[in-house]
């Protein structure tokens, strides 16, 4: 009998494995709980009764519940190092649900947030606790303009520039100038972490009259990456 009662509880406890062996391969190996989802109240214009939170590393989600009154979006009352919102959402209409973009950057801590369709007015506060996650590693790039002759850059119209993400960035722009003059623009590269990509820039024809002249000129270089520091380069073409 006390085999039998044994062998009945090696069996309940190994039915509990299972469930939880299963259960931790549906959500990834972890039984942290989702991110808050931060609501709007469906009459304008407040959010619903927070407190919000989430773990490190997540990304939280808005969304704006059906039947409500206006459309809305979250962001964040700080800066980030790009120099927007250190986290945002789209503006969005009645019955719909996004991301707040940046949240997975944020580190400890309490974060204010606000509609900018209705003002300060409409505010709240996304708690980040450490939980079982990890904070992950802002985007992160280097722009360096490689060495190129004057005359080619005239001839071609395309100036060179190579940019190198230390870590997996998106929404990388690139604006070349000569002075307060810009000479050429580009937007939507994307890197994943270690790689590099040499991008030649097409002058606009402003940008090709602003170089026509002269034995040398100094050009400059800002690379800019969603939520991420920006990159600035220079060099003189002769």
């Amino acid at each position: 009998m006390r085999h039998d009662v044994s062998m009945g509880m090696f069996r309940r406890a190994g039915s509990a494995g299972l469930i939880v062996a299963a259960a931790l391969l549906v959500f990834g190996g972890s039984a942290a709980r989702a991110a808050d989802t931060i609501q709007a109240d469906p009459t304008c214009c407040t959010f619903a009764p927070g407190p919000w939170s989430q773990d490190l590393g997540e990304i939280a989600n808005f969304n704006n519940p059906a039947g409500a009154d206006a459309p809305h979006n979250v962001t964040a009352n700080d800066k980030g190092p790009d120099g927007g919102p250190l986290f945002r959402s789209d503006s969005i209409v009645a019955g719909t649900t996004v991301p707040v973009k940046g949240t997975q950057y944020l580190k400890t801590g309490s974060y204010g947030f606000f509609c900018t369709i209705h003002g300060p007015s409409m505010n709240g506060r996304l708690a980040v606790e450490p939980g079982k996650g990890s904070v992950v590693p802002r985007p992160a790039i280097k722009v360096t303009i490689p060495n190129q002759s004057l005359n080619k850059v005239r001839n071609s119209g395309k100036l060179k520039v190579k940019v190198k993400a230390t870590t997996k960035s998106s929404g990388i722009s690139l604006k070349a100038k000569k002075g307060s003059k810009t000479l050429a623009t580009s937007s939507g590269l994307k890197l994943s972490a270690g790689a590099g990509k040499t991008v030649k820039l097409k002058l606009k024809s402003s940008g090709r009259k602003a170089i026509r002249k002269g034995k040398k000129v100094k050009v400059s270089v800002k690379g800019s990456v969603s939520f991420g520091k920006p990159s600035d380069a220079k060099r003189t073409l002769r």
